[in-house]
């Protein structure tokens, strides 16, 4: 066993000799250069050199017999004795009064038992939305400074904001893993650029090139959980169709079993597990019998459960007990202003998410246990958080399916009443009005998006049994997402890393928190802490926050700058703007400066609009002509053709046999929109999903005869709207190019299943049945040579 120190250990594992230091001992000029994103970087020992790579000690003769082996050169690395295991969960969407450890109404008793057990948070902050977040708990640089300002499909083409995270912002991944640690991803991963959902890749940016060893979840921001689009390690699979399926439970059993193969295989080696749920982000899905925990539990309105979440949070300590409550966010109208048919939607869309946190939480604890029974849980480091504040993308009234809100055209309060029992299940979207978000990020500001508290302060547990004695307690130290990273390094005796790969690096962004977990008086070691969202702009610095919301398309000089005094205002309740100017001039400087340093600007306030960006890159190149095969993967819709609005032509080259044949020939899209070519009943039909509005179909008026045949469509675009988003087209059936069959006025909607990754497949149909017509998989049982799709 080698007996190097620690942090040699370290020194060498990552990255070698090269770029680490100048000859002198001192970091070099080109890795101090790239130190500009922060003036809160960790104290490394710069003056001592890395020993040598370990040398051959053994005795070689002429044979094996006059010779003595030293195997210690090829033995892999070791972790520094003592580090621990580390299980990183990530909530999506879960504010900061949700949880029931921190005062929120929903139950959650394994993650409240693993706050018994170890610490509270009460001012932690993220960066307020999730791309954003995810890659800066990940690499501990700020999320502009890794070209993240946004998610990684809104990319601008600008520095901070590329949607692609440079090599020299190693994950924290990849450093533990070249130091000896074995590493696993499950869940949402959010961090590929657009440009990379592809199944060709690149996969560099994909889960396992960037430093995981395994992964097992989704690419993309959201995903059904009844019927997801999965990776694992860098192919796309089909969707499991087994009975009662929900991909939580999915993620808790692989993450139980791959840390079971990892102990089993008693290499001694240490783990480090990202599992990072796709609770509670919407589509809002959750078993029945979770959901009906919840009849009723919400009836008295998001103002009231508000109210109630903030005085448990006082009599918690959470906050300060004379803490004020804000008014009600703008936009939000009071619950006594709805109608009973408005309440009665809320209160159901409120009980399904709130069934989804609870049946998270409750798979949740099956990890914990297995950690017992395999009896290293003393030395296992749980860090749990979210990643921003609760969301308002469920607009004023909720939604059952998601996919019209983003065509503008929401479904209506009398809609979702019609289907309110189906909830929560495999025929919804859900998502719940931003009332209930305001809710659930009691006692705070705004949500989701924004830079004032409620869009950035988020729960954060840490439980680490053979360190943290103080079980139970609550921090009160202010922190950030980035100071995740260099807290795990401390705890587990590594360095930062000045090169990682042959790649410099850039210095870690975030402080230790690693003080706070024996110590819950000594002042936080943060300093100064930026945030901008969207062109909303706030900068935290010695307990002092400036912030200013931006209203969209409205000039930024415009946006009103207000100023708070944290340390005794911790929901932001009294602007001091007005009277103390000095200190709010102080303060905007300071942003600006931080900003400049991490390629912050320009400031930009688009949203969906970024997609349509001309000038952006493509996931994949346009074609006049594609050609497909049965056996491949799943064609994201960035990557697939883009037929909506457009005139086009699909053609499938089929054999019949003579008993004939049925399934899916090709398809896009799910039970929420799309479109389908399919044989059934021996006939050949198109049919096209208008967001689970509308279906329009279109046969052929015989069966198919046995033999090869080319089977069409041929789409011609009419009159194109904008609010909704659709084109109305007409559609006419071709077999071995003779028309058959026509069918005027479908509507196309401007997009299908964009976020949750439905794209074209050839020869079955995953997930989710386009068509009511069949059920999923429906895999084509005759003989398909290719289809081919033209565009004009």
């Amino acid at each position: 066993m080698r007996r190097w120190l620690p942090w040699a250990i370290a020194v060498i594992a990552v990255g070698g000799l090269p770029g680490w230091f100048s000859a002198s001992g001192r970091l070099s000029r080109e890795a101090l250069a790239q130190n500009k994103a922060s003036p809160t970087v960790p104290k490394l020992d710069r003056t001592v050199l890395p020993p040598p790579a370990p040398e051959f000690k053994g005795k070689i003769g002429q044979n094996y017999k006059n010779s003595q082996p030293d195997w210690n050169p090829a033995l892999p690395l070791q972790a520094p004795a003592g580090a621990p295991n580390i299980i990183m969960i990530v909530l999506d969407d879960v504010g900061y009064g949700h949880l029931g450890c921190y005062g929120g109404p929903i139950q959650t008793p394994n993650l409240d038992k693993l706050a018994a057990g170890g610490l509270r948070y009460s001012n932690f902050h993220t960066t307020a939305l999730c791309s954003p977040s995810r890659g800066a708990l990940l690499t501990g640089r700020n999320h502009h400074a890794i070209g993240l300002a946004a998610i990684t499909e809104a990319a601008t083409g600008y520095p901070g904001n590329f949607g692609n995270i440079p090599k020299s912002a190693a994950t924290v991944a990849e450093v533990l893993k070249q130091n000896g640690y074995n590493t696993m991803a499950l869940g949402k991963w959010h961090l590929a650029p657009y440009t990379a959902y592809t199944a060709a890749g690149p996969f560099d940016r994909w889960p396992l090139g960037m430093g995981f060893e395994k992964y097992y979840g989704f690419l993309g921001g959201e995903t059904d959980q009844w019927a997801p689009l999965l990776v694992q390690d860098n192919h796309f699979i089909d969707t499991p169709t087994r009975s009662g399926y929900h991909l939580t439970e999915d993620l808790v059993d692989r993450t139980i079993a791959d840390i079971r193969d990892q102990q089993q295989a008693n290499t001694g080696r240490p783990f480090f597990t990202y599992l990072a749920l796709g609770a509670a982000h919407a589509p809002l899905h959750a078993p029945k019998e979770f959901i009906a925990k919840y009849k009723g539990k919400f009836d008295q309105g998001c103002d009231k459960v508000r109210e109630e979440t903030f005085e448990r949070q006082k009599k918690l300590g959470i906050i300060p007990k004379d803490t004020v409550l804000p008014p009600t966010n703008p936009g939000v109208p009071a619950w006594t202003d709805l109608s009973a048919n408005q309440k009665r939607v809320f209160c159901r869309l409120q009980e399904v998410f709130a069934g989804f946190v609870d049946h998270a939480d409750h798979h949740l604890g099956r990890v914990i246990t297995a950690l017992d029974e395999m009896g290293i849980r003393d030395n296992t480091l749980i860090i749990v958080v979210s990643d921003n504040g609760a969301s308002q993308e469920g607009l004023a009234n909720g939604t059952l399916n998601t996919d019209r809100y983003r065509n503008y055209f929401p479904d209506t309060v009398e809609e979702m009443l019609q289907k309110l029992d189906d909830a929560g299940g495999p025929s919804t979207d859900p998502h719940y009005p931003m009332g209930w978000a305001m809710a659930g990020n009691s006692p705070l500001k705004r949500w989701k998006q924004d830079t004032h508290a409620g869009g950035n302060t988020d729960p954060f547990i840490v439980s680490w049994p053979a360190k943290i004695k103080d079980g139970g307690a609550i921090r009160n130290q202010y922190h950030h997402v980035t100071d995740v990273v260099p807290t795990i390094l401390e705890v587990s005796g590594l360095p930062a890393p000045m090169s990682v790969n042959g790649v410099k690096q850039m210095s870690l962004h975030g402080v230790s928190m690693a003080y706070s977990f024996t110590d819950g008086k000594e002042p936080t070691h943060k300093k100064v802490q930026y945030y901008e969202m969207l062109g909303s702009r706030a900068i935290w610095a010695d307990g002092w926050k400036a912030v200013a919301w931006h209203k969209k398309d409205t000039p930024w000089e415009d946006d009103q700058w207000e100023l708070y005094h944290t340390d005794v205002d911790f929901t932001e309740a009294n602007d001091l703007a007005a009277k103390n100017p000095a200190k709010l001039k102080e303060l905007i400087a300071l942003w600006q400066t931080e900003a400049e340093k991490n390629n912050v600007l320009p400031l930009d306030d688009r949203r969906y609009e970024r997609a349509a960006d001309p000038t952006r890159p493509v996931a994949a190149l346009s074609k006049k002509q594609y050609v497909f095969y049965p056996g491949t993967s799943i064609l994201h819709p960035l990557a697939a053709p883009q037929l909506q609005g457009n005139k086009h032509t699909i053609t499938a080259h089929v054999e019949i046999p003579k008993d004939g044949a049925e399934g899916v020939l090709v398809c896009s899209g799910g039970e929420f929109g799309g479109w389908t070519l399919f044989l059934k009943d021996g006939k050949f039909h198109y049919a096209h999903n208008y967001l689970k509005l509308k279906e329009y179909m279109i046969s052929t008026p015989k069966a198919i005869p046995a033999g090869k045949h080319t089977l069409s469509i041929h789409f011609t675009p009419g009159e194109r709207h904008l609010k909704p988003d659709y084109t109305l087209g007409d559609v006419i059936l071709s077999v071995d190019g003779v028309k058959v069959s026509e069918l005027k006025g479908i509507q196309m909607a401007g997009q299908y299943s964009a976020m949750t990754g439905y794209g074209l497949l050839i020869g079955r149909n995953t997930g989710t049945s386009v068509s009511h017509e069949y059920r999923a998989p429906f895999v084509f049982t005759g003989k398909l040579d290719k289809v081919t799709v033209e565009l004009k």
